[in-house]
């Protein structure tokens, strides 16, 4: 591809609006839980739902990206993922609305990462995969530093159905650029072929591919969790105003940012080989974090140890998610990224209903803290087999 820096850039801005409508819900769900009375499990049916959705369709959309191209995905999850955005705000007049919005839309998102991924190991040499990658993944960083701050602007402005409405609309904006700009490589004749040789069965055997699964679904259990909850942690255990809590949640957010492209640098560079020890570390520093955060009383040191804990939980996630880049066939990599990122939408779907039921059970949030903790120490255990371990790519015939 001749403008990579375009297409990269365009796919930042889709991955940030991916990001932005995940932040979006975490405040939203304040008003809908007033307008809807709703108890704290149902508000994590609103969020898991969507997660459900994602974790589902990760390997149907892998598939695809293998068989009909990264751009088409593109575009299809663009589509989607604005489209039910859109009838979540204007339509969603009723739990049950809502959650089928929120589910379709999940089926809209699961395309976006494989589809990423695939794009830039079609486009980029090996020693370029990491910190490439890290840079659309650090739209997340993007997201939850402005976004917090734009919710809450557009949630008092706009309420909250006229905020999902207009996230639709970008949406739509970013899929017709794609659909412009962004051009799809074809695909050679020996491509083809290796591609119709390799058994996606070996994936699932793979031991790259199993421990980096639970390894994800790990780490993005706290991820979507605090995402999903934190807002609501802070404005009522916490009594902080909304906006000092956007302003907590926007300080991870820049964590977030910072180490996205600073581990991507870091371990492009330097870590080459030795990426399990780094996310160990980093995963058992971010349990250490998120406790802190817990016990915290203050807006001030809250989003202190919130942002180093996000610097520490983002390097081991870009960490995870670009590992298979460097160890699987091009041909296969939207398959087996799709896989195991089915593990980090796992977590997603698992995590805010588990909290839900947490807090209705407990009345506090010392459980959901102490299980959010735990998940981030699971997440850097479990990667140490890989530790030491030479290149596992699959052979035709598969490992």
């Amino acid at each position: 591809m001749k403008n990579r820096s375009l297409m990269v850039f365009l796919l930042f801005m889709g991955y940030a609006v991916v990001y932005l409508d995940k932040t979006l819900i975490g405040f939203a769900l304040l008003p809908i839980e007033k307008e809807f009375h709703l108890l704290p499990e149902q508000l994590g049916y609103i969020t898991g739902m969507f997660f459900l959705a994602y974790s589902l369709f990760q390997v149907p959309a892998g598939w695809l990206n293998d068989r009909i191209g990264f751009k088409k995905v593109l575009c299809c999850s663009l589509l989607l993922l604005g489209g039910f955005a859109l009838c979540f705000g204007l339509l969603g007049f009723s739990l049950g609305l809502l959650v089928t919005f929120r589910f379709l839309s999940g089926m809209g998102h699961s395309g976006y990462p494989t589809a990423c991924a695939k794009a830039v190991v079609a486009n980029f040499p090996l020693e370029q995969r990491t910190f490439t990658q890290s840079i659309l993944l650090s739209s997340a960083g993007l997201a939850m530093t402005v976004g917090p701050l734009i919710a809450v602007y557009l949630l008092a402005h706009l309420g909250w159905r006229g905020s999902f409405s207009g996230l639709g609309l970008i949406a739509f904006a970013i899929m017709i650029a794609v659909l412009l700009l962004v051009p799809n490589p074809p695909k050679t004749a020996d491509e083809k072929s290796v591609a119709a040789a390799v058994s996606y069965k070996a994936l699932l055997k793979n031991p790259i591919v199993i421990l980096l699964f639970i390894s994800i679904f790990c780490i993005n259990i706290p991820a979507y969790g605090l995402l999903a909850w934190l807002p609501k942690f802070l404005v009522q255990q916490r009594g902080m105003p909304m906006g000092t809590s956007s302003l907590v949640v926007a300080a991870g957010g820049l964590g977030i940012w910072i180490s996205s492209l600073g581990s991507g640098w870091l371990v492009g560079r330097y870590l080459q080989g030795r990426e399990p020890l780094f996310v160990c570390c980093s995963s058992l520093l971010s349990a250490l974090c998120i406790w802190l955060v817990f016990i915290s009383q203050s807006a001030l040191i809250s989003s202190v140890f919130l942002f180093i804990g996000y610097i520490f939980l983002m390097g081991s996630f870009v960490t995870v998610f670009t590992l298979p880049m460097k160890r699987l066939q091009t041909e296969v990599i939207g398959a087996g990224m799709g896989m195991i990122n089915t593990g980090g939408t796992l977590g997603g779907f698992i995590a805010p209903i588990a909290i839900g039921y947490f807090v209705t059970l407990s009345g506090n949030y010392t459980t959901t803290f102490i299980f959010l903790a735990m998940a981030m120490v699971v997440s850097g255990l479990i990667v140490l087999p890989l530790a030491g371990k030479s290149r596992h790519q699959l052979s035709p015939e598969g490992i």
